[in-house]
């Protein structure tokens, strides 16, 4: 509530803030226009002492308004926290639209991978290398693409090594990037040659298998022909504990919940899998055949056994065809073309933003669950691999 000014004494009107120190009214029955000292209309001033008026230069300055202090907020303390919050989030985005911003104006976008020269030559006889390392996944075969689609679009690049470092992936996958080798080959007619890295086994071996030849280092392990369905059942556990799985399939839909963890395996669901891994399993036995056809030293049942093979068991069976570095494949990728002066080119797709940023690890992070005093570590993928069993060209080795 706003404190009123003091009243003025009696016979005095109200302040003027612009004149606080102006002569008051005359008294009654005076005139506006003065007189003498002590008759009506004569000045207070000059009344009541006597003597003309202070000049105005001399008056005191007038005394200022006394406005008492706004009550404090009540809010004002979460409201500094959501400022700092708003403010904290609109830097943070700004930071990372320039990151963007240079990535992709700056530096050939997203869509345009990396290229590091290995060896100068004549930019016009280029060999390109492309690496096919890790876990072979929807991801992977995204990356993979976008180095082809560059690749494709340079009428310099006459051939094309891949790097295959990789224990293998998904079926699916797996024979996504097998299949748009062959395409490459194709509408482009590039040779391509593989040059095998520690591991190009399963998965890594199925996609090597569009390549014209394969090079592996001899501390390389390849092969491993065959398909892995991960699966994992705990009934007796569940039994133990009194946890029964009531899932519910439609009417007539017999193997809809075929592979529960919870209930035990009937033989019939096993065979049921069984066929289904089978029939990737003779996939995978034709790519090699077509792939590597009158190259292969040992029949195709010794060959494809699900054994994983060193790079010299892999050249004595036709699997390989020599045993050397990445830089024997770029020469024989040269040599396939047909070029004099090679210029050699890797091509890798750019980190994503989280792993530019170091996050990556953290989101992917596992979840940990403690009970009755026990740390669990919950990791996505495994639960993932637990709940939903697929088939895999993997191996399961390293």
């Amino acid at each position: 509530m706003t404190s009123m000014p003091p009243s003025p004494p009696p016979g005095q009107g109200p302040l003027d803030p612009r004149g606080a120190f102006a002569p008051p009214p005359p008294p009654p029955g005076g005139s506006a226009s003065g007189g003498a000292a002590g008759q009506p209309g004569a000045p207070l001033h000059a009344a009541a002492t006597g003597s003309p008026p202070p000049p105005p230069s001399m008056m005191p300055p007038p005394m200022p308004m006394y406005y008492p202090p706004a009550p404090p907020h009540k809010g004002s303390f979460a409201r500094a926290i959501f400022m700092t919050l708003a403010t904290s989030i609109f830097g943070l985005s700004i930071a990372l639209n320039v990151y963007l911003l240079i990535l992709s104006g700056f530096a050939g976008g997203a869509e345009s991978p990396r290229r590091t020269t290995i060896l100068s030559g004549d930019p016009r006889q280029t060999v390109a290398v492309v690496p096919v390392n890790g876990l072979i996944d929807d991801d992977a075969v995204n990356r993979f693409e976008r180095a082809i689609r560059t690749i494709e679009a340079d009428q310099d690049i006459k051939a094309l090594v891949l790097e295959v470092d990789t224990p293998g992936g998904t079926v699916t996958a797996s024979d996504q990037i097998y299949h748009r080798i062959l395409r490459l080959k194709q509408d482009r007619k590039l040779p391509v040659v593989v040059a095998m890295g520690s591991l190009a086994t399963s998965g890594g071996y199925y996609l090597s298998c569009a390549a014209d030849e394969i090079v592996a280092q001899r501390t390389t392990i390849t092969g491993n022909i065959g398909v892995l369905l991960p699966r994992y059942n705990l009934s007796k556990l569940a039994e133990k504990h009194g946890i029964e799985d009531t899932s519910l399939a439609s009417t007539g839909a017999t193997f809809k919940n075929a592979g529960s963890m919870l209930k035990p395996e009937t033989p019939e669901e096993r065979a049921y899998w069984l066929g289904l891994i089978d029939d990737a399993f003779a996939t995978f036995k034709q790519v090699v055949a077509s792939g590597r056809s009158a190259k292969l030293k040992a029949p195709m049942e010794e060959v494809a056994n699900g054994k994983a093979y060193t790079a010299s068991q892999s050249l004595q069976m036709g699997l390989v065809d020599y045993v050397d570095y990445p830089s024997f494949a770029y020469d024989r990728a040269a040599a396939l073309a047909g070029l004099t002066n090679k210029h050699v080119v890797r091509f890798e797709t750019r980190p994503t933003l989280l792993e530019s940023l170091g996050l990556g690890a953290s989101l992917k992070a596992a979840n940990d669950l403690t009970i009755n005093g026990v740390n669990i570590n919950l990791d996505k993928a495994w639960l993932e691999e637990l709940m939903t069993p697929r088939p895999m060209y993997l191996w399961r080795g390293q």
